[in-house]
């Protein structure tokens, strides 16, 4: 039986007694340690490319950076529930967990134009890149980050 036949891989190494003397040392190299996604951890997965310092198009771009951490830590915080960090990674990327070595690609955000007209936000998940809208208030960008990430998963669908 398979059991078996893994304790013995074990024992062949010299490794199961150590494994059953001391469990908490070996707990990780068999158990996932799952931690919860964080407005910090998505918000560093992140480049933001900005445009020249100085510049109308650079404020414009700080303020909505702004408003997007901003924003991770209320949906963090439940204050945009039922939108959860795990659905905002798995819009941008496809995948609803940072991978353990990171993506292949570096994860990017940039900003939609100003005079688009574009209220919401778009991604690439090929690419894994994240274009924020320009908004005037934090109050109307997160009404529409929230609006896009629940409206998502019907996009396409007749």
């Amino acid at each position: 039986n398979d059991v078996f036949r893994f304790t013995e891989g074990f024992n062949t190494l010299g490794l199961l007694q150590d494994i059953r003397a001391h469990p908490d040392l070996f707990r990780n190299l068999f158990v996932e340690d799952v931690e919860p996604l964080k407005a910090a951890d998505l918000s560093a997965v992140f480049q933001v490319n900005f445009s020249t310092p100085g510049t109308h198009k650079r404020e414009i771009e700080s303020q909505t950076i702004c408003f997007w951490r901003d924003w991770l830590i209320d949906v963090e915080d439940g204050e945009c529930a039922p939108v959860t960090l795990e659905n905002v990674l798995e819009f941008v990327s496809g995948s609803s967990s940072i991978p353990p070595n990171g993506f292949l690609m570096q994860p990017t955000i940039e900003i939609l134009p100003e005079d688009s007209g574009k209220i919401f936000p778009e991604a690439n998940t090929c690419n894994i890149v994240l274009k924020l809208p320009v908004h005037k208030d934090y109050q109307s960008f997160k009404a529409q980050m929230c609006n896009a990430i629940l409206w998502a998963p019907t996009f396409g669908v007749a």
